[in-house]
Formats: structure tokens, sequence, C-alpha cells
């Protein structure tokens, strides 16, 4: 990978502060969620990064791909949400009279009614025939500069991940992995860590591709990679972060904020390939979901993008293969979260808890669903 912040990535000194069960007795609600988290039985590992993460970081990377969740702002107009940037192909006349008209994309004769609300933007197909899905994995949330092991200061990500995979709702990806069984995705070991944030060139603290790249390496030497493993950076806030090719998630500069979140893929060269979203702080103008919500708009902004990111990631994991519209020119290249996001949110529980998130795209329903 190239880097902007090279004195970034070399002075990078990670040390991990795990205290699990330790919240203020003012925070009630952290606390519960913190007892939540113990009761899911996801384990929590102090992260240490060490040189040859930051050397894999820096040199021993390729096939590094990423696709952008674009924020609701001006400076997202424009931006591509891929890289390296995906030509599709022109989009496939619908028209029944077209003779040209794709037998896979043909309008079927009978639609399910999704239940409501619901949008219909266009179905998606594999970019790539062989293209591969994640038909099973552990996710492994990364906290960088939060102390309480279940991450409360997004809410407790790691209660949302363990309600979501106990779901309906993460049914909606059978259609497209091919499987229907259940407790596919699960919450595996959890991480946190202690990282000195450097001041990026607009003076706020930023962290770079690189400085994230390690702290993915140094996680996935310990929980493992391919398919079944897929990381979740945190990133807390008042910090940014930036792509190597400008796009930035930065509220402080409006200039810059062009996007969410993202998923990623890599391959390190002695660990093999890593998938993994990057998480920064939700509740901001331009990422936070409407309010009033059931959970306030920390937890349901953070639960409704970290769905969004894990969906895709399921759905299209090595970012050029995977599942896309491609029969639309108006949401042409979007992935499933991408075609429901900032459009319809709905409120409904998951394994028992409400939250107010975003839908995902359903072929099966030819619309944006909360239900498989």
């Amino acid at each position: 990978m190239k880097m902007n912040r090279v004195l970034q990535s070399v002075v990078l000194v990670i040390s991990l502060l795990v205290f699990a069960g330790w919240l203020p007795e003012s925070n009630a609600a952290a606390q519960s969620e913190q007892d939540a988290t113990a009761q899911a039985g996801s384990s929590v590992v102090r992260l240490s990064v060490e040189p040859e993460d930051r050397a894999a970081a820096t040199i021993g990377t390729s096939e590094a791909r990423y696709h952008l969740f674009l924020a609701d702002t001006p400076a997202a107009k424009g931006v591509a949400a891929d890289f390296p940037p995906i030509k599709f192909p022109r989009p496939v006349m619908l028209d029944s009279e077209s003779p040209t008209a794709d037998s896979e994309f043909a309008l079927p004769s009978f639609v399910a009614s999704p239940p409501q609300p619901a949008f219909y933007p266009a179905d998606v197909t594999r970019l790539v025939s062989t293209g591969k899905t994640i038909t099973s994995a552990q996710s492994h949330p990364i906290f960088v500069n939060c102390s309480p092991a279940g991450g409360s200061c997004w809410g407790n990500p790691t209660v949302f991940l363990t309600n979501l995979g106990a779901s309906s709702f993460i049914h909606l990806v059978d259609q497209y992995v091919g499987l229907t069984t259940v407790n596919r995705y699960t919450v595996g070991t959890s991480f946190t860590a202690s990282v000195t944030i450097f001041a990026g060139t607009s003076g706020v603290p930023t962290l770079s591709e690189n400085d994230i790249l390690a702290l993915v390496h140094s996680a996935a030497k310990i929980a493992g990679t391919s398919y079944g493993h897929v990381y979740h950076v945190f990133i807390p806030h008042g910090v940014d972060t930036c792509m190597d090719e400008g796009p930035c998630y930065s509220p402080d500069d409006p200039a810059t904020f062009a996007f969410c979140a993202y998923h990623f893929t890599v391959r390190f060269s002695d660990i093999g390939s890593v998938y993994y979203t990057v998480q920064p702080f939700q509740d901001v103008a331009g990422c936070v979901v409407p309010q009033p919500s059931p959970n306030g708009a920390l937890i349901d902004s953070t639960s409704s993008t970290l769905s969004h990111e894990l969906f895709e990631s399921i759905t299209d994991p090595d970012i050029n293969t995977g599942f896309r519209a491609l029969n639309s020119g108006a949401v042409q290249g979007s992935e499933i979260g991408d075609l429901c996001g900032g459009v319809l949110f709905g409120i409904f529980p998951l394994d028992s808890k409400k939250y107010e998130i975003q839908l995902e795209y359903s072929n099966f329903y030819h619309a944006c669903a909360s239900t498989p």
C-alpha cells in the first residue's frame, strides 16, 4: 500500500488497555450492555502492534480493494465508492419487448410482497459468476482507545453483532450465499487497543490506511484470516480517517467529508487474505440515523452502519466479484447496503431488542427489506 502519512505508520505505538467489567457506576445503561457482552461469551484480547505489523501494512500488502459507504454530504457527490475503480457493464434493458434483454434480469411474473416499509431500487447479480460470498464467519471488533471491553464508546457493537447473528434479519443474505442454517454469523474474539493518534494535515487526529492495516494485521495473526473472519475497526469520537486516494471521514472538515464507513479486503504476504470494515464515530451529521430512535442516536447509528458493512462484506467480500446492481443506471454498481442506505430505515427487533437500522436489498422481494 502507498502511504500518505509515513510518520504516523513509523512511530505508531499500540498497547492494550482491557478493563473487562469496568465502567463508571453512573452509567447504568452502559453497564447493562457490558454485562450482555459477557453473557454473549465473546473473549477480549489486548492487542499489541509489533514492527512486523507495521512492515506488513507498509510493504507487505497486495490485492487491496475497498468500497465506501458514502456520507450524506456535499463532498460525497461525485466520489467513486470503489477503489480500484470498477468498470461496470452497461445497464441491461428490462423491457420485455427488448430483443437484447438478458434472461438473468428478466422481470418475474410474480413478485412477493415485502413487509413495509419497502423500496424498489434495482436487483443485484454477481459481477463474476464464480464470485465468492461469505457463508459463515466470526466478527471481531477492534476497539481503539476505549477501555470498556464491549466498546460502549460506540454503544456496544458486540451486543448488536450478537443480536444480529441470532435474528431473522441476517438470513436475508441466505438468498445470496446459498445456505439457510442458523448461527452462521457469530461474534469471535474482540480486541482493544490504546493507540497514539497523530494529527493529520487538517490538524485533527487522523488514522491512515496504514495505521488501520497494522491493527488488522496484528489481530488477524491471533484470530484468523480468510472468509471465516471479518474484523471491524471502531474509531473513537473526534478522530478522522482518510483513504490514500483522498476521500475522508472528517466531520470537522466538510470539504473532505465523503464517507461514513467502508469495507476492505487485502492480502498480506505473510498471513494471507483478510476482510475488515472500518467504523468511524457515526453520531454525526451525514451518518446519523433519523431521530428519535429506540436506543438513541449513538447506538442505532453505529448499529445501522455496522449492519450495512457486514451485509456487504458477506455478499461482496472481494469487492470486484460479488453482488452488485447492474440493471439500473441510477444505482449502477451499488451493493445491497448502498441500495437502501439513507433511503429507508426500519424499527424492528433483532433477537428481541429493537433497533432503528437501515434495510438491506432483497432480490426475493425486489425491494429493500427487513426479513428473508
